[in-house]
C-alpha cells in the first residue's frame, strides 16, 4: 500500500510526500512547480534541481516541523493514533 500527502504553498500544489509499504517517505516536486519562474525549494536540503528526495532528507525535515516538547508529542500520539 502506498499513501500520499499533497504539499501546498498557499493554494498551489508543489509536490507530494509518499509513504510506501515499508513506511519510507519520499518527496517529489510537481513538475509545473519546478519549472515556474517563482519556484523555490521547500527546504534547502531539498533543492529543485532534483525532482525526488528520499527518506534521509524528508524524514528529518518533517520531524523539524513538530514541536520539541515531548509531552505535546505524547498527547498528539495518544489523540491521533487511531487515525493513522
Amino acid at each position: 500500500m502506498t499513501e500520499e500527502l499533497i504539499v501546498l504553498l498557499g493554494a498551489r500544489e508543489i509536490g507530494r510526500v509518499h509513504r510506501d509499504a515499508k513506511a519510507r517517505l519520499t518527496f517529489t516536486y510537481d513538475g509545473a512547480w519546478r519549472e515556474a519562474d517563482e519556484a523555490y525549494p521547500l527546504s534547502l536540503s531539498m533543492p529543485l534541481a532534483a525532482a525526488e528526495h528520499g527518506p534521509g532528507v524528508v524524514e528529518p525535515f518533517l520531524w523539524g516541523l513538530l514541536p520539541d516538547n515531548e509531552h505535546v508529542l505524547d498527547r498528539w500520539a495518544q489523540k491521533f493514533h487511531g487515525l493513522m
